[in-house]
């Protein structure tokens, strides 16, 4: 069973890059009492997946090319390092940028996303970007950061703040002539370290709408949206200072990790 992840960089003078990979998770134990086989198979090389149809000996497999590939044996590990971390990358630097994970229950979307603590080659997409962050912001000369949270799920077309003290609570989307589209009255957490996020982003995974489902005891049945925000500003005397409006003094960007059911 495969689930799509789509990224998108948005980069300077209003272009944007988008890669979309797919991977593939190995048969689990009902699958395999159920007497399942593995019908897709790829080349990572090419980024190629071949689909066969069982039973059609003489039919050929339907082919897909992705910009990345990953199979049964591959970790998130490499995932992240060949597709989110330049995407990580920009955000650092003031680009906005957007994780999307898309696929049917069970396909292991929030495997890669959330991913386990052991092995730490399968440590998910979000906390290796929480870590990626955070190394950024010691690292960084002469620049301020002031990072934020959010957490929301769309279940039933309605909006709802995981994060809030009222958690069943309806809120509704707006648009700003200059922000855009923003949720109203949404909680925005200031976190300083990767365990201040991985604590609220807990927080927000209990509060989510989850049910039984034959493919996953605990599936979710809302998509999912966690925001980090920063907000840059360079302190150097000598810099130019790149502004989204002319009242702010720093650079905004925003990484949107999105994980949708189906």
């Amino acid at each position: 069973m495969v689930f799509v992840i789509s990224c998108t960089n948005l980069l300077p003078m209003g272009s944007e890059s988008v890669k979309v990979v797919v991977r593939c998770r190995p048969l689990d134990d009902r699958e395999k009492t159920l007497g399942c086989k593995m019908v897709l198979s790829m080349d990572v090389h090419r980024c190629q997946c071949f689909i066969e149809k069982p039973g059609a000996v003489e039919e050929p497999p339907k082919q897909f090319t992705f910009d990345g590939t990953y199979y049964i044996n591959q970790t998130t590990e490499q995932l992240y390092n060949e597709i989110a971390y330049p995407l990580i990358e920009g955000v650092t630097e003031g680009y906005n940028g957007t994780v999307f994970a898309y696929g049917q229950t069970g396909s292991g979307k929030s495997f890669t996303m959330q991913g386990v603590s052991e092995p730490a080659t399968q440590k998910g997409v979000i906390p290796r970007a929480f870590e990626h962050i955070f190394e950024s912001i010691q690292c960084a000369e002469n620049t301020k950061f002031l990072v934020r949270a959010s957490y929301l799920e769309i279940y039933n077309e309605e909006v709802r703040d995981l994060l809030g003290s009222n958690t069943k609570q309806k809120h509704e989307l707006k648009e700003h002539p200059e922000c855009g589209v923003y949720v109203q009255d949404l909680t925005m957490h200031t976190v300083h370290s990767v365990g201040e996020c991985e604590r609220i982003m807990e927080q927000g995974w209990k509060n989510r709408a989850v049910a039984c489902t034959l493919m996953n005891k605990d599936s979710s049945r809302s998509h999912s949206i966690f925001t980090i925000h920063l907000e840059i500003c360079n302190t150097g005397k000598h810099t130019i200072i790149y502004t989204e409006t002319l009242t702010k003094p720093c650079l905004i960007s925003v990484i949107l990790i999105l994980l949708c059911c189906s």
